[in-house]
C-alpha cells in the first residue's frame, strides 16, 4: 500500500468524527423549553401536528413531568386522529393535573367522535362546573344528549340554558320549541290544561307564533271556554293583525256566540281591504244565519233601524252605543263613539267608553292612551286615578315581562310609593335593577326597604342573594350564617346556607381557593353530614392541596353514610392511585367493577389504574409482578393493545422471546393486522437474531410520516443483517523511534455468518527488505443454546508472524450485562520458541457503553510474561457509531502480530494508551480509524515508543 494516502485518509477519518461530535453536541443542546416552543409554531401556526408531536416528543424525554408538553402532545394525536393515544395521553395529564380546562375540552372532542355520548357529558359537566356560564358548553352538552336520544335530558337542559341565558335568540328559540313540544305530548295524552299553560308560557317567550295562537284558540274550545278562545283570537290579532286563519277563528267563535253582527263587521272589514270570493260567500252566509237568528225581533236592529232614520234622536243613540258595548259589536261601538268624540273630545263619559272599548279588544296601546288623556283632564277623580294607577301598573308590568325595562321603570319608580302598589313596585325596581346589573342601585334599595322593614326577612334573603350575584361571596356567606344562628326558628336562613355553600365553593374553585374551600364544605358537613356534594367539593379541594391523606379520611367519612356510593369508591381509588398505592386503588376498582360488571366506565377505571400499577411496578424493576399485572387486564380485556404490547416488551427485556411471541400472536387473533402488533412481532424476530422474519413483519409497518426515514433506515439495517458474507480490508502502520524497525500490516478478512456459527478466514500479509510474510488464519465461533459460546482459532505462517498458532475461548454470559472469558492459546515463533498463553476476560454492557478487562499470562521456556488491557466502546447518539479507548501494562506484548514485540521487546515492562473511531457510512459499511501508543522500558533509563495507526474498512453483501 502507498504510505502517502495514509495522511489524507487519516485526515478524512478526523474530519468525519467532528462533524459527528458536533451535530451531537447540537442535539443536546436544545432544551425542553425550545422544543415546545417550536411544536407550538409547528402546530398553531402551520398546523403540522405531526412534526409537532414529534417535537414535543422529544422535549418529554427532557422534561417527563412537564404537563403543559405532555397536554399539548395530546392535543397533537387528536388533532393526527390518533384518538387513542390522544385519550391515554390527557388521561395521564389529568391525573396529575386535574385542574386543567384544556384536557377535558381535548378529551370531550375525542369522546364525542368516539361516540362515547356518556362519557362526553361527564367532561362536559366537569367543564361546566369550571365555566358554568358557558353557553357553547351547554350546546354542547344537550346535542350529546340529543345523538344519545335522550330527549327528556336535552330539553331539561334546555330550559336551565334559558334561564340562564334569557335574552339569546337562539335560545330563546330552542325553549319555545321545548315548550310546545311538551304542549303538543300533552294535548294527545289528554292533559288540556297543561298544554295551555305550556303553550301560554310559549307566548311569553315569543309573541309572533300564530300556531301558538291557534293552538290554543283549539284548546280553549275544546274546553268549552269560548270567551277564553275569543280573547285568544283578539291577542293574537293584535300582534299579528294580518293573519288571516287567526281571524277565521275568531269569525267562527262569534258566530258560535251568536254575535252575528260582529263577525259579520270582521267579514265586512276585509272587503274593504279588496274583493275575496272567500270573506263574500261568508258575508252571504253570515248575513242569512243572523237573519235566521234574530228574524227582526232584536231591539238593536230595531234602534239601529231608527237610527239610521233619525240621527239625532238619542233613545236609539244611547240604546245602540251601550248595547254595541255590552254585546261586544265593537266596530259599531267604536263608529258611534268616533263621531260623539268628534264633537266633543273631552267628555268624560265617551272617554270612559271609549276606555272600556279598548280594554274589551285588550287594545293596550288605545287604552293607555284614553286613560292618559282621562287622567291629564281629571287628574282629582279618584276612580280615574286608581284606573290610570292600575293600568299603568298592568302595563309596565307587560313591559317587564317583554324586558322593556327603559319604559317600565319609570312606572315603578313612581308607584313606589302607592298604597297598594309600591310594595310590588319596588320589587320590580329591584328585579330590574339586577337585570341590568346595576348592583349598587339595587343594594341601595334592599338596604332602604330593610331600614323601613326590619322584620322583613325575605329583604335579607334578597340582600343575600344579591351579594352572591354580585360574586361577594364571602360576605354573603357570613350574612347567612349571622342571621341562621340569630333566628334558628326561621329554617329559611339555613337553606340560604346550604345553597350559598355550593355557589361559593364553586366560585372559589373557579379561582383555586382549597384553602377556604375546605372551611366552608366542612361547616356544611357540620350541619349537614349526609351532603355528598359537601363530601366531594371538600375531597376535591385537599386532593388540590395535595392533602391526599386528609382527603381519604373525608373519603373513608362519607362511605360510612354512603355505603354504596359508586362517585366515592372511584374517589377512593383516585387518591389511592394518588398516594402511589396503587395496589390499593386496584383492589377498591376491582370491587366495584364485581359489583357493577357491565359498567364501562368502571372497568376503565380498573384498566387505567392497573396500568399505572404495572407502570409502578416496572419502575421498581419487580418485571415479574408486573407481567401479573398485564395478564389481569388482557383476562378483562383480552383486545387491549396496549397491554399486549407492555407485557411483550417485559419478555424481551427478560430475553424471553418465545413468551413475547405468544403474547403477541394471541392478541394479534383479537385485533387482526394490528400495525403496532406486527411492528412488536417484527423486532422480537429481531432481539431472537431471526432478521429475515424481522424485515418481513416490519416492513408491515407503517409508521407516521415524520419517522418514515426513520423506518426506513431500520428496514435497511435488518436488511443487511440478513446478509451472510462479509469482508474486512484493514491497514496497520506502526512507527517507532528505532527506525529500523518500522513496518506495516495489510489483512483481509472474510466472514460466513450462518445460524449458530459464524466462520472467518483471514490473510494478513507484510512485506520488507527482507521478504515478504503471509499469515493464513482461520476462525470458528460457535453460540450454544444457553447463549454461551467459543472461538477456536488456527494460523500458519512463513515469516515475519508467529509459525503456528491455535488458540481456545469460552465465553460465558450471566446476568444479561456481564460475560466472561476463559481462553488458552499455543504459539510457535519463527525462532522455535514456543509460548503458551492463558487468558481471563470479563466485560460488562451498558445502554451505550462496552467496558472489557483481560488479564493475559504467557509463558515460555524460561519466563511467565503478564499483561492486563482494559478496553472501552462508547456508542454515538445514533448507535451506530462508537469511539474506542484502551489502555495496557505488563511484561507481555499486547498485539503479537508483529515478530519485533515478541522477539525484540519480550519481558520489558510496557505500557499503552489508545482510542479510535469507528464510522457507519451504512448498514452494510464502516470505516474505521484507531491509533496507539506503546511505551517499551529497554534499560533502566531507556525507553523506545512505538505508534501503531490502524485503518479498517468493512462491507457486508
Amino acid at each position: 500500500m502507498d504510505k502517502s494516502l495514509t495522511p489524507g485518509f487519516f485526515r478524512l477519518f478526523i474530519c468525519i468524527l467532528l462533524f459527528n461530535v458536533q451535530w451531537a453536541l447540537h442535539a443536546q443542546s436544545i432544551s425542553s423549553d425550545e422544543y415546545y416552543a417550536m411544536a407550538k409554531v409547528e402546530g398553531n401556526e402551520k398546523k403540522n401536528f405531526a412534526k409537532a408531536a414529534d417535537y414535543c416528543e422529544k422535549a418529554l424525554k427532557q422534561a417527563p413531568f412537564d404537563m403543559d408538553i405532555k397536554e399539548y402532545l395530546g392535543k397533537c394525536y387528536m388533532e393526527m386522529g390518533q384518538l387513542e393515544k390522544a385519550r391515554i395521553v390527557l388521561l395521564e395529564v389529568l391525573q396529575r393535573s386535574p385542574k386543567r380546562v384544556d384536557a377535558r375540552h381535548y378529551l370531550l372532542n375525542i369522546e364525542t367522535q368516539e361516540k362515547r355520548y356518556s362519557s362526553a357529558v361527564c367532561y362536559a359537566n366537569e367543564l361546566l362546573e369550571i365555566t358554568p356560564y358557558s353557553k357553547t358548553l351547554w350546546m354542547r352538552k344537550i346535542n350529546l344528549y340529543n345523538l344519545m336520544n335522550n330527549r327528556m335530558e336535552a330539553n331539561r337542559e334546555t330550559r336551565r340554558l334559558y334561564q340562564i341565558f334569557p335574552d339569546d335568540a337562539e335560545i330563546r328559540i330552542m325553549y319555545n320549541n321545548v315548550l310546545k313540544e311538551d304542549a303538543l305530548k300533552m294535548n294527545k295524552e289528554g292533559d288540556l290544561t297543561s298544554a295551555v299553560k305550556q303553550y301560554e308560557e310559549a307566548l311569553k317567550v315569543t309573541k309572533d307564533d300564530a300556531n301558538l295562537y291557534l293552538n290554543l284558540i283549539n284548546l280553549y274550545l275544546k274546553l268549552g271556554n269560548t270567551n277564553a278562545a275569543l280573547n285568544m283570537a283578539d291577542r293574537g290579532l293584535f300582534y299579528l293583525p294580518n293573519n288571516r286563519e287567526i281571524l277565521n277563528k275568531k269569525i267562527g267563535i262569534l258566530q258560535e256566540q251568536g254575535q252575528y253582527q260582529q263577525a259579520i263587521d270582521l267579514v265586512q272589514k276585509q272587503l274593504k281591504k279588496g274583493p275575496s270570493a272567500y270573506y263574500s260567500e261568508l258575508l252571504i252566509y253570515l248575513t242569512a244565519e243572523a237573519a235566521r237568528y234574530y228574524k227582526n225581533s232584536d231591539p238593536y236592529i230595531l234602534y239601529g233601524q231608527l237610527y239610521e232614520r233619525d240621527k239625532g234622536n238619542t233613545e236609539a243613540h244611547d240604546y245602540l252605543l251601550s248595547t254595541a258595548l255590552s254585546r261586544g259589536y265593537y266596530y259599531d261601538a267604536q263608529q258611534m263613539l268616533t263621531q260623539d268624540l268628534k264633537s266633543n273630545p273631552n267628555s268624560k263619559e265617551l272617554l270612559s267608553k271609549q276606555l272600556y272599548l279598548y280594554e274589551s279588544q285588550q287594545n293596550i296601546q288605545g287604552a293607555n292612551s284614553t286613560i292618559e288623556k282621562l287622567y291629564a283632564l281629571y287628574p282629582q277623580d279618584a276612580d280615574i286615578r286608581a284606573k290610570y294607577d292600575a293600568l299603568s301598573y298592568q302595563n309596565a308590568k307587560m313591559r317587564f315581562m317583554e324586558q322593556d325595562y327603559k319604559a317600565a321603570l319609570p312606572v315603578f319608580v313612581r308607584l313606589s310609593s302607592h298604597p297598594e302598589y309600591g310594595r310590588s313596585a319596588n320589587n320590580y325596581i329591584y328585579s330590574i335593577y339586577l337585570a341590568q346589573k346595576s348592583y349598587s342601585k339595587a343594594m341601595d334599595l334592599i338596604d332602604t326597604l330593610i331600614n323601613e322593614n326590619p322584620g322583613e326577612h325575605q329583604l335579607v334573603l334578597k340582600k343575600i342573594d344579591l351579594l352572591a350575584t354580585m360574586q361577594d361571596y364571602e360576605n354573603a356567606y357570613e350574612m347567612a350564617r349571622e342571621y341562621r344562628d340569630r333566628y334558628p326558628d326561621y329554617p329559611e336562613y339555613g337553606y340560604m346556607v346550604k345553597d350559598l355553600s355550593i355557589e361559593y365553593i364553586k366560585y372559589l374553585n373557579e379561582r383555586e381557593g382549597y384553602a377556604t374551600i375546605k372551611v366552608i364544605a366542612d361547616e356544611l358537613l357540620e350541619t349537614d353530614p349526609y351532603n355528598m356534594q359537601a363530601y366531594q367539593y371538600g375531597i376535591g379541594a385537599r386532593i388540590s392541596m395535595g392533602e391526599n391523606q386528609e382527603a381519604m379520611q373525608l373519603i373513608q367519612a362519607a362511605l360510612e353514610r354512603f355505603p354504596d356510593s359508586k362517585e366515592m369508591k372511584l374517589k377512593e381509588a383516585g387518591v389511592y392511585s394518588a398516594l402511589g398505592e396503587h395496589e390499593k386503588a386496584v383492589a377498591s376498582l376491582k370491587a366495584l367493577s364485581e359489583k357493577y360488571p357491565y359498567n364501562n366506565t368502571m372497568r376503565g377505571a380498573l384498566i387505567e389504574e392497573m396500568f399505572l400499577l404495572a407502570k409502578q411496578r416496572e419502575d421498581d424493576d419487580d418485571f415479574f409482578h408486573a407481567k401479573d399485572v398485564y395478564h389481569e387486564i388482557l383476562a378483562i380485556k383480552p383486545n387491549d393493545t396496549l397491554a399486549a404490547l407492555k407485557l411483550a416488551n417485559i419478555y424481551i427485556k427478560r430475553q424471553e422471546y418465545v413468551e413475547a411471541m405468544v403474547i403477541v400472536d394471541r392478541s394479534l387473533e383479537l385485533n387482526k393486522d394490528n400495525n403496532e402488533l406486527l411492528y412488536k412481532k417484527g423486532q422480537i424476530y429481531e432481539a431472537m437474531g431471526d432478521y429475515k422474519r424481522a424485515l418481513a413483519f416490519q416492513k408491515k409497518y407503517v409508521p407516521p410520516y415524520y419517522k418514515y426515514d426513520e423506518h426506513m433506515d431500520h428496514l435497511d439495517y435488518l436488511e443487511a443483517k440478513t446478509f451472510k458474507n462479509q469482508v474486512n480490508i484493514s491497514y496497520l502502520s506502526a512507527t517507532t523511534d528505532s527506525i529500523p524497525i518500522n513496518t506495516s500490516v495489510a489483512t483481509v478478512e472474510y466472514l460466513r455468518f450462518e445460524k449458530n456459527n459464524t466462520y472467518v478466514g483471514r490473510m494478513n500479509y507484510a512485506a520488507r527488505n527482507t521478504g515478504v510474510g503471509v499469515q493464513g488464519e482461520v476462525d470458528w465461533y460457535h453460540t450454544f443454546k444457553n447463549k454461551s459460546s467459543f472461538l477456536a482459532n488456527a494460523g500458519i505462517a512463513n515469516q515475519f508472524f508467529s509459525k503456528y498458532k491455535v488458540g481456545l475461548s469460552y465465553f460465558q454470559p450471566y446476568k444479561k450485562v456481564w460475560q466472561s472469558e476463559l481462553g488458552i492459546r499455543y504459539t510457535a515463533l519463527q525462532d522455535d520458541r514456543n509460548l503458551i498463553s492463558g487468558i481471563l476476560g470479563l466485560e460488562r454492557a451498558f445502554d451505550r457503553v462496552w467496558l472489557n478487562a483481560r488479564v493475559s499470562l504467557m509463558r515460555d521456556e524460561e519466563d511467565v510474561y503478564n499483561n492486563i488491557l482494559l478496553q472501552a466502546r462508547f456508542y454515538m447518539r445514533n448507535e451506530r457509531n462508537y469511539v474506542i479507548a484502551m489502555a495496557s501494562a505488563g511484561t507481555a506484548p499486547e498485539d503479537q502480530k508483529l515478530d519485533f514485540q515478541t522477539n525484540t521487546f519480550l519481558s520489558y515492562v510496557n505500557t499503552m494508551v489508545g482510542g479510535g473511531y469507528f464510522h457507519y457510512t451504512s448498514h452494510r459499511t464502516s470505516v474505521g480509524i484507531m491509533g496507539n501508543w506503546y511505551n517499551y522500558r529497554v534499560t533502566e533509563n531507556s525507553y523506545i515508543n512505538q505508534y501503531n495507526l490502524f485503518l479498517t474498512i468493512r462491507t457486508r453483501f
